[in-house]
């Protein structure tokens, strides 16, 4: 798969009305496990992951659309760790869009930050995301079981993580 199809970006202030319509998105909700938000609670979303000093890129496409974004959070350079997450639009998903930009955000948090590992949380019943993650290498470290109500029931959260010394790219 060729990195040439995506780049990552700045995530600018103007790309928030964008990522207002993903994070309300029936599946995003489902999947990320919130309530519909406002456009105020998402601007104050993005003002605390830059207040945090997260690193947040936008996704863009190859004709210039943005199509998503991608982020490192809790970024501990002392432990050299950090949590990745990722939200496509809804007609973007399936394309391999996720897969390029995690894995170029990945190679930048190994290469640039010095990070050692990488990781994330996923809902059990995420099974596009899991199989994803497992392509690009995250190894299940952990479940918690029955930890998110989704749906009118429990389902499990699944903890993965990629360690430097398995990134081959």
């Amino acid at each position: 798969m060729s990195t040439k199809r995506i780049h990552l970006t700045p995530f600018e202030t103007t790309h928030i009305q964008y990522l207002h319509k993903w994070l309300n998105d029936e599946r995003a909700i489902r999947m990320i496990g919130r309530t519909p938000l406002t456009y105020e609670e998402v601007v104050q979303e993005v003002e605390k992951k830059r207040l945090n000093s997260d690193l947040i890129l936008g996704i863009e496409s190859d004709e210039q659309e943005l199509v998503g974004w991608v982020f490192l959070k809790d970024i501990d350079y002392a432990h050299g760790r950090a949590s990745i997450g990722i939200l496509l639009s809804s007609e973007s998903r399936g394309h391999g869009y996720g897969r390029m930009a995690m894995e170029q955000m990945i190679d930048l948090g190994f290469k640039q930050l010095r990070l050692n590992k990488i990781y994330l949380t996923t809902r059990g019943i995420n099974k596009q995301a899991i199989a994803l993650y497992e392509k690009i290498g995250f190894v299940t470290e952990g479940k918690l079981r029955n930890h998110a109500y989704v749906d009118g029931k429990y389902v499990d959260t699944y903890f993965m993580g990629i360690l430097a010394s398995e990134w081959h790219k």
